[in-house]
């Protein structure tokens, strides 16, 4: 073999080393481009899907506040009854009893 020959060869196969390093060098490149323009799609996607989530949140917790509120209502009104029934049948035992509702003491 040549040294001329030899020489070919080399330089072939540096030439193509370079070439493969460069292909290399621009499919990584752009696929550094792609990954960064689908992680901000996702960062996007993500803030989004927060925001909707806080807003279902916040209605949810309105929701039942009002419901906390109407409990707090009908409880308020059961204790009014409570108390009422109370007032009635304290005043029906003293009836019974014969005692007056001011004394404290037992019937006489």
């Amino acid at each position: 073999m040549k040294a001329a020959e030899l020489w070919s060869i080399i330089g072939s196969i540096l030439g193509t080393g370079v070439a493969l390093a460069g292909v290399m060098i621009l499919y990584n490149a752009n696929l550094h481009a792609e990954l960064r323009g689908e992680m901000q799609e996702l960062r996007q996607e993500t803030r989004s899907e927060i925001r909707t989530l806080r807003t279902e949140v916040r209605a949810d917790i309105t929701g039942v506040r009002g419901d906390i509120r109407a409990l707090e209502v009908r409880l308020a009104a059961v204790e009014r009854r409570q108390a009422k029934t109370e007032g009635l049948l304290e005043g029906l035992r003293d009836a019974i009893t014969g005692r007056d509702a001011g004394t404290a003491g037992p019937p006489t």
